[in-house]
């Protein structure tokens, strides 16, 4: 987290204000037109993960095999349509500053790149998370980060074009990345042979999953990109600076949240394919009230801070940077509330309804805020849009829970909604009193930090926890004292 904060920093410091925000829009062109690859993404996921809790080896080789094969196919519709509608969006309608749609193209093209080699590696990336061999996730980690500040430091001295190079060598890092996890797989998985045979019944029951799933997987991409879109019709390339620098911090910030989720999705969906109703919901609701106490955690403080950190971080802050920082973040809160409830549903396979009505509020958030936007409301306005149909789908979720899974309403109340609204509402009290009442500075941030942290794990750990979790923790922590201390 620190390395990716210090280097979006040094990337923003290099490229400068304009070049950045043409980066975030025009990667994000193209990242529409992989609305199919979401959907077949995460159909690959849920059909590996599935089989992998019935034991069915040989089942989970015919599957990989023909996600293999499908997504091939769609690599090849992709580069197709970002070679023909999304190019004449590119040039057409974006808002490209004079002497810079050359750069922007090429960076179009190396986005495309990378984007087809995303989607080839779709099915090597879920095998790794089926099996749950989240270490990998933690090497390759930590070396993709020290290759992503190695390659900064060599854009802070590139003579020539500073948007074209990072575009090109963005791709070719996360060509070596890829080129790691499909070796890794190859050799640890047998069931990840390939014959690439293909297997109509397969092919079927993933088609299915998918078209529906696809209705949910394009109302978020024209969430997310359409509100990036619509901030440069109406605030130009500083708007979308602005709001890449604020997903650039929360991206950071989620990652503990991020590899949390990672961990225990597979255990979610395996549960289910066991059909064990009870343990999915017990873990459901564990894991979405844990995924918002891990980001609630840093976000609090960031928030309280935001204008000095960002002060501190960047040599040059775009307008309403802060302010978007903090909607993104609360943005993200009702966003991993909500993950778990996603991989509960994806995992029944029954998904129709749930697609269709969580897919059609998202949907709402593009017009609602294109109508505040020209009636000439400010342009925070779409943020604070699509926070609060965020929040909406959550509700959404809850409900399509108890209908599928069986989860009772009063206990999803009482051991997540009663917990996290307690220890949020308490937290926020005495950091908004030092935030009004000390100088910005440092003082003030590590004072603010200090308090915000310890008020939130001491709630958290007394309210927001069961007798049964905070022991857990305590027998965890007791016996990594004493294995440290046995191996000494």
């Amino acid at each position: 987290m620190l390395i990716s904060l210090y280097t979006s920093r040094k990337i923003l410091e290099a490229l400068g204000i304009s070049d950045f925000g043409i980066y975030n829009v025009v990667g994000g062109v193209i990242t529409m037109l992989t609305f199919l690859n979401g959907s077949m993404s995460v159909a690959t996921q849920r059909f590996l993960t599935v089989e992998l809790g019935r034991k069915d080896k040989g089942n989970y080789n015919r599957i990989f095999n023909m996600a293999v094969l499908i997504h091939l196919g769609l690599a090849a519709l992709v580069l197709v349509a970002a070679e023909t509608v999304g190019l004449w969006f590119v040039n057409t309608y974006l808002n490209i500053p004079a002497g810079r749609m050359s750069a922007a193209n090429w960076v179009y093209q190396a986005s495309v790149l990378s984007t087809i080699l995303g989607i080839l590696q779709t099915p090597y990336h879920a095998s790794i998370v089926s099996h749950e061999h989240m270490h990998v996730y933690a090497y390759v980690g930590l070396g993709e980060s020290f290759g992503k500040l190695l390659l900064v430091l060599l854009l802070m001295v590139y003579p020539y074009d500073r948007l074209i190079f990072w575009g090109f060598i963005m791709f070719f890092f996360q060509f070596l990345m890829a080129i790691i996890y499909r070796i890794y797989c190859i050799r640890i998985f047998p069931e990840c042979k390939l014959y690439l045979k293909w297997d109509n019944s397969v092919f079927c029951s993933m088609l299915r999953f998918t078209g529906w799933n696809m209705f949910g997987t394009v109302a978020w991409l024209l969430k997310d990109q359409g509100v990036n879109i619509l901030m440069n019709m109406f605030g130009g390339p500083i708007a979308n600076a602005a709001r890449g620098v604020s997903c650039q911090i929360s991206g950071a910030v989620q990652g503990l949240t991020g590899g949390f989720q990672s961990a225990v999705n597979p255990q979610i969906t395996k549960r289910y394919a066991a059909n064990d109703s009870e343990a999915t919901c017990r873990l459901l609701c564990e894991s979405s009230k844990i995924s918002y106490f891990l980001l609630f955690i840093i976000a609090l403080p960031v928030m309280m801070e935001a204008d000095f950190i960002l002060k501190l971080w960047l040599v040059e802050v775009p307008p309403m940077a802060a302010l978007f920082t903090r909607i993104i973040l609360i943005e993200s809160l009702f966003s991993t509330l909500g993950a778990p409830m996603v991989t509960s549903l994806m995992a029944t396979g029954n998904i129709k309804w749930y697609q269709i009505v969580v897919g059609s509020s998202l949907l709402l958030i593009i017009p609602v805020a294109y109508l505040l936007l020209k009636v000439e409301y400010s342009i925070e306005t779409a943020l604070i849009v699509s926070a609060l149909f965020i929040l909406l789908g959550d509700v959404l979720r809850v409900v399509f829970c108890k209908k599928q899974l069986s989860l009772s309403l009063r206990l999803f109340v009482l051991k997540v909604v009663l917990p996290i609204t307690i220890v949020t509402g308490l937290s926020v009290v005495l950091p908004l009193f030092i935030h009004y009442n000390l100088s910005e500075g440092w003082s003030r941030l590590i004072i603010s930090t200090v308090v915000s942290c310890l008020i939130v794990a001491v709630l958290i750990y007394t309210i927001g926890l069961t007798a049964i979790e905070r022991n857990f923790i305590v027998t965890g922590v007791i016996s990594k004292i004493k294995r440290y201390y046995h191996t000494r």
